[in-house]
């Protein structure tokens, strides 16, 4: 929604008003008030703070210095703000991740944001997908900037060498989250603005969000004031506040509380790795961001969830930084829980082709394969006959290729492997899980039986194998099978098909287990098939044509 200046103008001043009034004494609302030092005099002190127009017998009137060359230490000099010598400051980019443009006045084109960049008032930045920075302004606060949002700095100001600092933010739509350095001094201001509200802290740690329809303001340490629509409220350390655009906030809300992460103990080798937390009552969703430190001046992730797990990414090893926090019905995000963990999962393991995990094996001599990580110079490999590996039966400490075969034969039994990358370096990354497989013997190929003539057909029979196995049969005209004429698989012990033609036939067959495990052709078997009618006809016989089956 669109508010016209005037109503800008008065939440900004009702804000101002508000705030100043939360921390000193109304009479001294308009002062700033100096302690003197050891060899302070009135004429340094004038030309340190005021403006050149103010004269230092103002400031002596003002205060009713009796002797303006003896400022006796431990006086209180009042100046009015309205004296004080202000001049402009600017923000610093101290860290950015991603794509981050900035628009700086008088410019029409933006331009790529760099770590170092000085920022100047009447700046507009924005962040694409994915990306994240932060500011830091003169007094030291900061300010992060998350991703697909879009950040006005309208006015950044310095009142002389007194440490008040006047900042104000305009929050065009995204999130940002402040930690504001603690403020002395009546001038000494910071805001954020968004199209409904106008969030004014003093000295705080807290966020603000605006999209289309709706700015949040949530409060983690501290107060703001948050004003709207010529109303405000009072948000304490813990609540929050969701106002609808075009309308006046309403009475806080209680923040969802911090979550209990699952904090790994050990260092994670495993990636992506599955951060988890017990599940918020109350919480539609959680926010999951993970940082290079636990300060979060830029975000490596930032995602929103709606299960209470969430996959990290892969990146390098090193010491990250987690919080997670939940998100409720009126997308009020709640209070951050943070854990640092340390990653020590390169070079990654390489994928496992063969033997998968429970599956069978055959061969007695065994062989492993697997695909080939860019990152390893070489590979660690291990044989066990327990899961822990604590009895080895094989093992090759720097393996090259994609694949390896067991030194010797292995009984049938069950066994474990697995395999870890080695970089160039010689640093060895985690194994894999464990894997295990089973080698059992060949499934045994049963032997064709006679086959069985009835009327046009004819049957092939032979001993059933193990429940679940199927058989692959074959029958060509020649031994070498390249164009079986029959190519069949049956799931039981029989085949029936068409009487072929006449003459020596081959036939064949393998088992498939029930794995899927294809077994070896069994032996070639010749059989012959003769015309019965070609015999009676040459004795002499009726034309009835009967098969006989050798």
């Amino acid at each position: 929604m669109v508010y016209s200046i005037r109503n800008k103008r008065f939440l900004q001043q009702l804000s101002a008003v508000l705030l100043t009034l939360l921390v000193i004494p109304a009479a001294l609302a308009s002062d700033w008030t100096y302690r003197v030092r050891l060899h302070d005099n009135i004429w340094d002190l004038s030309s340190r703070y005021l403006k050149p127009e103010v004269s230092w017998q103002k400031l002596r009137d003002y205060n009713k210095v009796a002797d303006p060359y003896h400022l006796p230490p431990g006086m209180s000099l009042r100046i009015p703000i309205a004296w004080l010598h202000v001049q402009p400051t600017s923000a610093e980019v101290i860290a950015v991740a991603g794509n981050a443009h900035v628009q700086l006045p008088g410019q029409t084109q933006p331009v790529q944001i760099t770590t170092g960049m000085t920022l100047p008032y009447g700046t507009r930045l924005s962040t694409d997908a994915d990306a994240s920075l932060t500011l830091q302004f003169a007094d030291g606060s900061r300010v992060l900037m998350q991703d697909n949002s879009q950040l006005d700095l309208d006015q950044m100001s310095a009142y002389g060498r007194t440490g008040m600092v006047d900042t104000r933010l305009r929050l065009q739509h995204g999130r940002v989250s402040s930690a504001v350095t603690p403020m002395t001094g009546a001038a000494a201001r910071f805001s954020v603005e968004t199209p409904g509200t106008v969030s004014s802290v003093r000295g705080t740690h807290f966020r603000v969000a605006t999209d289309t329809d709706q700015s949040q303001t949530e409060v983690l340490t501290g107060r703001v004031d948050v004003a709207g629509d010529h109303s405000h409220v009072l948000v304490q350390k813990g609540l929050g506040v969701a106002v609808a655009n075009g309308s006046g906030p309403k009475q806080a809300q209680p923040l969802l509380s911090a979550p209990t992460l699952h904090c790994p103990s050990q260092p994670v080798n495993q990636l992506p790795y599955a951060f988890g937390w017990t599940a918020l009552d109350g919480a539609k969703s959680y926010r999951v961001q993970m940082a290079s430190n636990d300060r979060f001046e830029t975000l490596l992730l930032d995602h929103v969830t709606s299960a209470p797990q969430f996959g990290l990414p892969d990146v390098p090893d090193g010491d990250y930084a987690v919080r997670v926090h939940g998100i409720d019905a009126s997308r009020l995000e709640g209070e951050d829980s943070v854990c640092v963990l340390h990653i020590n999962g390169h070079p990654q393991p390489p994928l496992v082709m063969q033997p998968l995990p429970d599956s069978k094996v055959r061969d007695t001599r065994p062989s492993f394969h697997w695909t080939e990580n860019l990152q390893a110079a070489s590979y660690v490999w291990q044989l066990a006959s327990d899961a822990q590996f604590t009895q080895l039966l094989a093992a090759e400490p720097k393996l090259t290729g994609d694949s390896v075969r067991a030194p010797q034969a292995l009984p049938y039994g069950r066994y474990y492997w697995r395999i870890a990358s080695r970089d160039s370096s010689g640093k060895q990354g985690p194994f894999s899980n464990a894997m295990p497989f089973d080698l059992v013997p060949q499934p045994p190929v049963p032997e064709v039986g006679k086959p069985k003539p009835s009327g046009h057909l004819v049957s092939f029979g032979w001993a059933a194998g193990s429940p679940g196995q199927r058989h692959h049969i074959q029958l060509d005209r020649h031994p070498d099978f390249a164009h079986p004429q029959v190519d069949q698989t049956v799931e039981q012990p029989v085949l029936q098909i068409q009487k072929p033609g006449s003459g020596t036939w081959y036939v064949r067959m393998q088992t498939i287990d029930t794995d899927g495990y294809v077994g070896p052709w069994g032996e070639t078997q010749k059989i012959r098939i003769s015309c019965m009618a070609c015999r009676i006809a040459a004795i002499g016989g009726g034309s009835v044509l009967l098969w006989i089956l050798l």
